[in-house]
């Protein structure tokens, strides 16, 4: 029973924080997404409906994690310009002054997962499958054995119109995918990608001949 009531003050709380901009404009979520904001954060609604939590129109249902996790830390700001929905399980953490930016006409499908502690952008009619994990900057920093600071360069992630992210995409690092790309299923991309591009990790499969899986024998 505490666990609603902490919900619902939750959820009043977090609807202070949202801009509604037009008058066609909404925002929804359902009952099993959890939202925090931070002091001086806000979620702002463009010019379109934005679903979260609820299952993807036109597709069949995923298993998926109950529940979904908005956080907003102090200053942080979450745009959707546009009609978006993101299907249950989405884990969206906004780090303190960071900004992301969803253009519209966006579907993200389940068990998504973005951490943005600098700048996220995610173009017009761009969409996104199950499984995806986004990080622009995870604020890691590295230092030599004996104490020496390494230099770091960490820069947004900015993800153009028309893109596609098939299952299982991590992108660990902020990049810049140009407009009308894909990036195939269960890739690592570390790397830009330029506009009209497909990116692949294929790799040669490798087959070893002689050993098996299966119970110790007992001598």
């Amino acid at each position: 029973m505490l666990s609603w009531i902490v919900r619902i003050i939750r959820r009043i709380k977090a609807l202070r924080h949202v801009e509604i901009d037009g008058s066609s404009s909404r925002f929804i979520f359902a009952k099993d997404v959890s939202i925090r904001c931070g002091k001086g954060s806000k979620i702002i609604v463009r010019n379109g409906i934005v679903r979260i939590g609820y299952p993807l129109p036109g597709l069949m249902r995923h298993a998926h994690f109950p529940m979904s996790e908005i956080t907003l830390a102090e200053g942080a700001t979450l745009i959707f310009d546009g009609d978006v929905c993101i299907a249950p399980g989405a884990t969206i953490y906004i780090g303190k002054d960071a900004k992301a930016t969803f253009a519209g006409n966006n579907f993200i499908s389940y068990n998504f997962k973005l951490l943005c502690n600098r700048e996220f952008s995610f173009g017009r009619y761009s969409n996104m499958s199950w499984g995806v994990t986004l990080i622009d900057d995870d604020l890691h920093r590295f230092r030599t054995c004996d104490g020496k600071k390494l230099r770091t360069v960490s820069q947004p992630m900015l993800i153009g119109k028309n893109v596609g992210i098939q299952m299982n995409v991590s992108i660990p690092r902020g990049v810049t995918i140009g407009d009308n790309s894909m990036i195939a299923a269960g890739l690592i991309l570390r790397q830009d990608i330029p506009s009209d591009s497909t990116a692949l990790g294929e790799e040669k499969l490798k087959v070893k001949h002689g050993f098996c899986c299966g119970p110790t024998p007992i001598e």
